[in-house]
């Protein structure tokens, strides 16, 4: 298995050297598993590397760390650093923010520590932490006695696909479904078996019973949520289950809109688990007709897959979930192929005829159609407002498409998208995994598995 940890972590390795010669407080956070703590450790090879537990006492925390480092007796938190500061040692504390539950006094002891320091004597400390909001609380907020203390703050967000593809070298029909459920989180790919399907490496790392990623959502969410979890957990089902409208959502919390409104802005503002989004041709602000999705590929497969079906697992009905995931894991890839392409357009992967301004979905209603056939929705278009250039996209997770059938589906629909009407420049796209004969046409485009792989390969 390729080592993809560090592949493209280039810009944020060289904030870190250019901080390395100064005293620094360094804040490092990210989603779970995504490698702080390894990208840390390579930063700072000789750094004494500090984990704070959530449920152990500051006495336990104190005791552990100068045992395992066998450093002399110390009762206290900040004493211990400046042992080691003043030894001339880089401190690593990892899961920082779970002072908040052990010892919150520490972080007024820290900034005292800080102010002391900085400008004549030896101060050089990285931490880290998983949990976004937890993380603000801590450095974000005004009140916070840590507030304004960073030195740098580096957010590690998910590897590059393209990267991530190259490094295994596997077929891109097989990486597709791999980046569906794991998309740029190096851990989970660190544990795939690349000899065998992505279906069965799934399968044996989240599905069945002794799958050690199978209980990884509830790990991700008790970082973010503790104990207070059911009802977001609830409100995450529902949007992973298909509910993306606020009627819909509030539908399963008895219509209680004002509660279901506090919650969803909550969790996509301090938690950044779901984000809102609207037709391209919409102000994002005013629009009514905004839908949300989890911005997490494994969290919507977990909710969808794992949490949904938790009376399988309860009543060990293995074999009944391994078949609800066999039935059901194609049309999940399906719709995050279309995610994968609007990464290919955003990241430049995918060059178009302009350069996009916005890139996202479309949806509305058509004018006077009946009930039932007044609706139309587009995968993906890309505007440009100053060339009033326009793009039109379908993606298909299928083999042998009809491109003349999708594309006049496509003109047809386009007619529908109220912007600068008879005076931009159109132009349409297919990605497919094949087609059954490809067209020539102007300002068409396809594209299917094969043409891709040679993008990603450029």
């Amino acid at each position: 298995m390729a080592n993809i940890k560090f592949l493209n972590r280039k810009k944020e390795i060289e904030i870190i050297n250019n901080l390395k010669k100064d005293n620094f407080f360094i804040v490092v956070k990210g989603r779970r598993r995504i490698g702080k703590t390894t990208f840390l450790k390579k930063c700072f090879h000789d750094a004494v590397y500090i984990f704070i537990w959530p449920n152990k006492s500051i006495g336990w925390i104190n005791e552990r760390i100068c045992k395992d480092h066998n450093l002399p007796s110390f009762k206290n938190f900040t004493d211990i650093i400046v042992y080691l500061l003043d030894k001339k040692k880089v401190v690593i504390i990892d899961e920082f923010q779970n002072f908040l539950t052990v010892d919150k006094s520490i972080f007024g002891e820290v900034q005292l520590l800080i102010d002391e320091r900085k400008k004549s004597k030896f101060l050089k400390i990285a931490v880290a932490g998983s949990s976004y909001s937890l993380i603000n609380k801590v450095f974000g907020n005004v009140a916070s006695p840590l507030y304004g203390r960073r030195t740098a703050e580096i957010t590690l967000f998910h590897l590059p696909v393209k990267d991530i593809f190259n490094a295994l070298k596997i077929s891109l029909e097989e990486f597709i479904k791999l980046w569906s459920v794991f998309e740029g989180v190096p851990y989970y790919y660190e544990m795939i078996d690349t000899s065998i399907s992505t279906e069965e490496n799934i399968r044996k790392l989240i599905v069945l019973r002794e799958g050690i990623l199978q209980s990884e959502g509830e790990a991700v969410l008790s970082v973010e949520f503790g104990q207070d979890s059911k009802t977001y957990n609830t409100l995450l089902m529902a949007i992973a289950e298909g509910k993306t409208k606020l009627n819909e959502i509030a539908n399963v919390f008895g219509n209680k809109k004002n509660e279901v409104i506090k919650y969803l802005s909550i969790v996509r503002k301090e938690f950044k688990l779901i984000k809102r989004i609207t037709p391209i041709n919409a102000d994002i602000k005013k629009s009514k007709e905004g839908r949300y999705e989890l911005v997490d590929n494994f969290m919507d497969f977990w909710f969808y897959f794992i949490d949904r079906q938790k009376d399988f697992i309860e009543q060990e009905r293995f074999q009944e979930l391994e078949l609800f995931f066999k039935n059901n894991f194609n049309s999940f890839v399906g719709k995050k192929f279309e995610r994968f392409i609007k990464n290919l357009i955003e990241t430049k992967i995918v060059r178009l005829n302009f350069e996009p301004i916005k890139i996202g979905k479309q949806w509305g209603k058509i004018k006077g159609a009946e009930k039932g056939k007044n609706t139309y929705e587009i995968d993906i278009c890309a505007i440009n407002e100053k060339t009033k250039q326009i793009l039109f996209c379908e993606c298909k997770w299928k083999d042998k498409v009809n491109p003349e059938k999708v594309i006049k589906e496509l003109k047809e629909k386009s007619k529908y998208v109220d912007w600068y009407n008879n005076e931009r420049k159109e132009y349409y796209t297919i990605f497919a995994k094949s087609f059954k004969k490809k067209i020539k046409q102007k300002n068409i485009y396809l594209f299917d598995l094969k043409d891709l792989e040679k993008t990603m390969k450029t």
